[in-house]
């Protein structure tokens, strides 16, 4: 688990902290537990087809009041929760938890361009934050794949 945040307190400062060699990865965007879980199975399937590896990226927003590498909530304990959540699917997977003030920002620092992403979801009529913000990946040029919360239902 990797607990990152960058001195400018908007994101995630390094890229190279996500390769891991050539291998390819495939990553899952944390929303819910119930929708991460479900994006978790789809991307398990993938990364078996692609023989790639699994990272969970949770962008967790840290209050400008507090300084980006305080949280209010321990990193210890943010890796021990998302780690316990990630369990219950029984799939092997890294998790990073990236401190920032705004998760866009962290995202276009965390992945590589043309990253696979995740992203579980309720769909609905109109554009959940989930989809928009999968929408925005996608403009920014990675490959996005929308799990609806129904089809695991």
């Amino acid at each position: 688990m990797n607990v990152v945040s960058s001195p400018d307190g908007l994101g995630v400062a390094d890229r190279g902290a996500v390769s891991h060699g050539s291998r390819l990865e495939v990553f899952v965007l944390f929303t819910t537990v119930q929708e991460t879980l479900l994006a978790l199975r789809k991307a398990a399937s993938l990364a078996s087809h692609l023989n790639a590896r699994i990272e969970i990226l949770v962008p967790e927003i840290v209050p400008y009041p507090l300084p980006i590498d305080r949280p209010s909530v321990a990193p210890s304990f943010l890796a021990h929760r998302y780690r316990t959540v990630v369990q219950q699917s029984g799939i092997d997977t890294d998790i990073r938890v990236c401190l920032c003030r705004e998760p866009r920002t962290a995202l276009t620092a965390a992945l590589k361009p043309g990253s696979v992403i995740v992203i579980g979801t309720r769909l609905r009529w109109w554009p959940t934050k989930a989809v928009r913000l999968g929408r925005w990946l996608e403009g920014q040029g990675h490959r996005v794949v929308v799990v609806d919360r129904r089809e695991g239902a």
